[in-house]
């Protein structure tokens, strides 16, 4: 899509060229408004062919190493030249007006917009217990005052003033940038931006992939707060009950049953993921995909 077209860049992150990504850029494609589009691919593969055998041609940049998230980030704003920036994990769908409800709050002054999250499989509780636990605070229908700033579009001049993402930290990059932001310039809530992340629907699956956020949850916070791991995982533990809360707040209907249907799978999740969290005490920092850092946000 050519930059001078339109107002909206949008990065998306991609490791080892997972296939996934084709649902990705399939869904900026198809948004009403366009987007100017570059993929970031790290950890090997070759993601222009992954796209190609989809019969999709878009910019692709590739890195042999892992990249960390904030690299990966970095490495679209330079190679992107449209006003505004936003970014999507090769594992989550933009939804339609994703782009144009994004543009619109830019256009009124907004310096970031901060997007909500879909659930990909509602009517699965697997899935359901993996949405909740990772997405309750960017529910649709939370009100502004409950929800949390994540999944953020830019204006490039906000990089310029405060400086890029940090690329030697493996997770929470987002989080460490938007501390550099003053109040007036934190993301506004936009719940009608919405992105679906793409949830695990295999019980075995969730509770291997809690584990591994727990370790990275722990790491984390620990660094960037100087909470103890013992303190993080009691904390962990403790979301039970403002997830109830916020569920009653964000969902309705049947989004609503299932999610409370799924609770006993989600209180699996917290106490698999509280051992993740004491266990980073004693972890190593690796390079993780440059994709999964995303989501969370």
């Amino acid at each position: 899509m050519p930059a001078e077209r339109t107002e909206l860049a949008t990065v998306v992150l991609c490791y080892k060229a997972s296939e996934d990504v084709v649902g990705a850029v399939r869904s900026l494609l198809d948004q009403e408004q366009p987007t100017e589009i570059v993929v970031v691919n790290s950890g090997g593969g070759n993601v222009e062919a992954v796209l190609r055998r989809a019969g999709i041609t878009v910019p692709s940049l590739e890195y042999a190493e892992r990249l960390y998230v904030g690299a990966a980030r970095n490495r679209g704003i330079d190679n992107t030249t449209a006003p505004f920036i936003a970014f999507l994990a090769s594992d989550c769908r933009a939804c339609p007006g994703w782009v144009e409800r994004r543009l619109v709050r830019h256009r009124a002054g907004a310096g970031a917009v901060a997007s909500a999250i879909a659930n990909s499989h509602p009517r699965n509780l697997v899935a359901c217990a993996a949405y909740i636990g990772m997405f309750m605070r960017r529910l649709p229908g939370l009100p502004e005052t409950m929800a949390i700033r994540f999944g953020a579009s830019f204006d490039r001049a906000l990089f310029d003033a405060f400086g890029r993402f940090d690329e030697t930290v493996p997770a929470s990059e987002d989080t460490e940038f938007l501390k550099r932001l003053p109040p007036e310039l934190q993301p506004v809530w936009e719940p009608d931006v919405q992105t679906i992340h793409l949830n695990e629907t295999r019980l075995m699956r969730l509770l291997i992939d809690q584990f591994r956020r727990g370790i990275r949850y722990g790491r984390d916070m620990h660094r960037i707060l100087g909470k103890s791991h013992a303190r993080i995982a009691r904390d962990v533990l403790r979301q039970w009950r403002p997830a109830q809360a916020l569920a009653r707040a964000g969902l309705d209907g049947r989004d609503l049953t299932y999610v409370r249907l799924s609770m006993p799978i989600f209180w699996l999740t917290l106490a698999v993921k509280a051992g993740g969290v004491l266990v980073s005490q004693w972890s190593t920092d690796r390079p993780r995909p440059a994709a999964s850092g995303m989501t969370a946000q």
